[in-house]
């Protein structure tokens, strides 16, 4: 329950990021789309194809919207990380040492 609940805040959240652009938010759509859809690459009058292309449709898109949740990192996880990274990196450049 506390991954199926952590992966759907994710969702949520991936969904109201405005840094994510509206292209890939529209993917999520695809699967959900088709199957509301009323026609089909192949009818659903015909008893066993007809509900294939539907799942079909979410097997193929699967590992691309796993791929695009799990490559997502919210803007306000990453902007807090980066600031403590930023306050708690110190740069040296070569220029900061002398050669002999």
């Amino acid at each position: 329950m506390g991954k199926s609940l952590s992966s759907l805040i994710k969702i949520i959240r991936y969904f109201r990021d405005n840094e994510v652009k509206l292209s890939n938010k529209l993917l999520f759509l695809v699967p959900v789309i088709y199957l509301l859809f009323p026609f089909d690459l192949i009818g659903d009058f015909f008893p066993l194809a007809g509900q294939l292309d539907d799942a079909a449709v979410f097997i193929v898109m699967w590992p691309i919207l796993k791929k695009l949740l799990t490559n997502y990192n919210p803007v306000s996880n990453s902007r807090s990380s980066q600031h403590k990274k930023d306050r708690n990196t110190i740069d040296i450049d070569e220029d900061d040492y002398e050669f002999k």
